[in-house]
């Protein structure tokens, strides 16, 4: 039976919905990605080492992460609009904190805040999406809304080193404040519910159920993983390169934002072909294609490091074609996983989101302390995790083949 709180489902207008969903999603990269060239100023700020500055990253993924989590069964239970409205609105809250800390303590407590906030915005949209679109179509949207999304945060890292440069890195929040709250807003004026007003207003108990029959599923997990661990890969390259560019080479702060656009620039694209593809385009074969991309951006820019070429063009243009690969195979891999749970979008989603994220920071984490400060240390963990990627996929796809694959 339909709970008498169930919120009324609204028309839905792709023209409104993509660029709201995308606007609320970017919060939250742009909370992670502008403050990664100063992560240099704020060691020397609070006075600390540049692996603890390194936590105040994984102290926002991790509670990125687990926003995405809880995001999507809370919207689930109340509906789409009333959570992500919510959530950007506590976003703009604390980033007001993070301006105002007095020290390294509370400046972590403010990120965890932030980030836990941020990470109602990816979940949500993603459960809105799933509420209106259909399997291929679906990969299609995601592939869409990504691409809205890249823009910003594509221009997060070079907008937060200018800042830093110019206004000092603090300064930052301030912008972030602001952005929370115009888009509040804009929510609070032009967000419908997606969520359908006949659907049930799940208890969490029962939502909880869901999520452990989902993780049950091997083929589920199966591809949850392989996005972790792709989207892993990204955040660790793009995490550790600022220490090399800086302070190595001895470059300006908002040098790593010009050369990030590669990297931002190449996933775009590969977005853009998946978007472009026809209702029922081989979603299989893009993933391949991927991956394919993905190990073979990655071996060129080792490869060019190895024998002795370390300016950052030599690294950045063939890791454009690591991150058109995972353009290409990321929104069909997450296609392919919210598929097996059509009626729970907003659980499966968190899930996606959690995995990704949770991996991600346990592995910037890591390899933040690696005592190396040349490129080669990123650059081998993206080598190996795309091999290891191509193998978890065919072997992802052996088992979906077979006749068992459905079964926990």
């Amino acid at each position: 039976m339909a709970s008498e709180s169930a919120p009324a489902r609204r028309p839905v207008r792709a023209l409104i919905l993509i660029p709201l969903l995308a606007g609320s999603s970017a919060l939250g990269g742009f909370g992670n990605y502008a403050f990664l060239s100063a992560l240099p100023q704020i060691a020397i700020h609070y006075g600390v080492t540049e692996g603890n500055a390194q936590f105040t990253v994984t102290a926002y993924m991790l509670s990125f992460a687990f926003g995405v989590l809880a995001s999507g069964p809370m919207a689930e239970r109340f509906g789409r609009r009333p959570i992500l409205i919510g959530g950007v609105a506590c976003f703009g809250l604390a980033s007001v904190l993070c301006y105002f800390a007095p020290g390294m303590g509370w400046f972590v407590a403010a990120r965890i805040l932030q980030g836990l906030a941020g990470g109602f915005g990816i979940t949500v949209s993603r459960a809105c999406v799933g509420d209106v679109f259909e399997e291929h179509r679906l990969a299609r949207m995601y592939a869409i809304l990504t691409m809205v999304l890249v823009v910003p945060t594509a221009l997060s890292p070079w907008m937060g080193g200018y800042i830093a440069r110019h206004q000092g890195w603090q300064s930052a929040f301030i912008w972030l404040a602001y952005a929370g709250g115009l888009m509040t807003v804009a929510c609070l004026a032009w967000l419908p519910e997606t969520r359908s007003g006949s659907a049930d207003s799940h208890g969490f108990r029962v939502l909880w159920r869901e999520s452990r029959a989902l993780l049950a599923r091997r083929l589920f997990t199966g591809y949850v993983l392989q996005a972790a661990l792709l989207y892993s890969l990204f955040l660790v390259f793009a995490t550790l390169v600022p220490y090399v560019m800086i302070g190595t080479l001895g470059m300006p702060e908002d040098s790593y934002g010009r050369y990030y656009l590669f990297l931002a620039g190449g996933f775009f694209v590969g977005n853009l072909l998946v978007s472009l593809s026809g209702a029922h385009h081989d979603m299989t074969r893009q993933i391949h294609a991927g991956l394919r991309w993905q190990l073979f951006g990655a071996g060129l820019a080792l490869t060019m490091v190895l024998f002795g070429h370390t300016q950052p063009l030599a690294v950045f243009v063939p890791m454009m074609t690591f991150s058109f690969g995972q353009g290409l195979a990321l929104p069909n891999l997450i296609a392919h996983g919210i598929r097996l749970s059509p009626n729970y979008t907003g659980v499966a989603s968190s899930i996606f989101g959690f995995a990704q994220l949770a991996l991600s920071a346990v592995a910037v984490q890591i390899m933040g302390y690696v005592p190396s400060r040349g490129w080669q240390p990123a650059l081998w963990f993206c080598v190996i995790g795309a091999a290891l990627l191509m193998i978890g996929v065919w072997r992802l796809e052996a088992s979906e083949d077979s006749p068992t694959a459905a079964k926990p």
